[in-house]
């Protein structure tokens, strides 16, 4: 585990990974070829998972979890368990997805049994609440490793 001090203000964690996190593809909802939905989880739409895709060095990522929301999009590839989202999010979008109910730093599942380890690597950022969400963005600016995309949907 990393600690990092962030903003001045802010101790994050970020978890330790075997793979190179890549911000998430801002332009995924025109790609879906590219990330298809492919279920749908705590009432937001997930895309691209089960699909094989590759991380920053050009390597497969060695979990399948996809981009989870759509409004509020968390790569859950690049998702390394910081928790700043949920730190700065004035409308509690997002929980934790390995403890549900729970949000922040250091709140996160951790550490994880082999099991879980393989299938998520750490715990992931859920935008459980994405119909909340008021575009302020805090959470995509925050992010250290890009895994956030907020998106106003047109009416």
């Amino acid at each position: 585990m990393q600690v990092r001090q962030h903003a001045n203000w802010l101790t994050q964690l970020v978890r330790e990974v075997d793979y190179k996190p890549k911000p998430i593809d801002g332009d995924f909802l025109n790609k879906p070829d590219e990330y298809p939905i492919t279920g749908e989880h705590e009432g937001h739409k997930v895309r691209a998972e089960g699909k094989q895709r590759n991380d920053a060095e050009g390597k497969p990522y060695p979990t399948k979890l996809g981009i989870h929301g759509t409004q509020v999009a968390v790569d859950w590839e690049t998702c390394l368990a910081d928790g700043v989202c949920m730190d700065v999010c004035p409308v509690d979008v997002f929980q934790w997805h390995l403890k549900p109910g729970v949000k922040g730093t250091g709140n996160d599942l951790w550490p994880l049994n082999s099991e879980l380890h393989e299938r998520y690597r750490t715990d992931k950022s859920d935008p459980i609440r994405e119909k909340d969400c008021i575009f302020c963005r805090a959470c995509e600016i925050q992010c250290p490793v890009q895994a956030i995309k907020i998106t106003e949907m047109s009416q």
